[in-house]
């Protein structure tokens, strides 16, 4: 096997770990499972009411998404939303360093 296929595998390793990562935080610290919920329930409202306003809609859609994304699937959820975070914070990075070497 080349080093290019070998690369390729030690990336869906550590995106593996990312991904068992939170789960894991939240099973051995129970506070944890609190802190998560309450910033997940800020970023799903936050996110429907940009996208839809002030009104009613807001929150029968908010609550319906709140109770599944935090309520019933947390460890998912979590899960998902630490490995969109990384990778953002990882392209953002790749796009200042794109523009900080074309500007120089």
């Amino acid at each position: 096997m080349n080093s290019q296929g070998n690369v390729i595998i030690f990336i869906l390793i550590a995106f593996a770990c990312i991904l068992l990562l939170p789960p894991l935080i939240i099973t051995l610290v129970p506070a944890a499972k609190y802190l998560f919920a309450l910033i997940m329930i800020f970023v799903i409202f936050s996110t429907v009411r940009a996208y839809l306003g002030d009104g009613i809609l807001t929150w029968v859609i908010s609550g319906i998404l709140i109770y599944f994304l935090v309520f019933k699937y947390l460890m998912i959820t979590a899960s998902l939303w630490v490995f969109q975070i990384l990778l953002a914070v990882g392209f953002g990075s790749v796009i200042m360093w794109g523009v900080g070497t074309r500007f120089r």
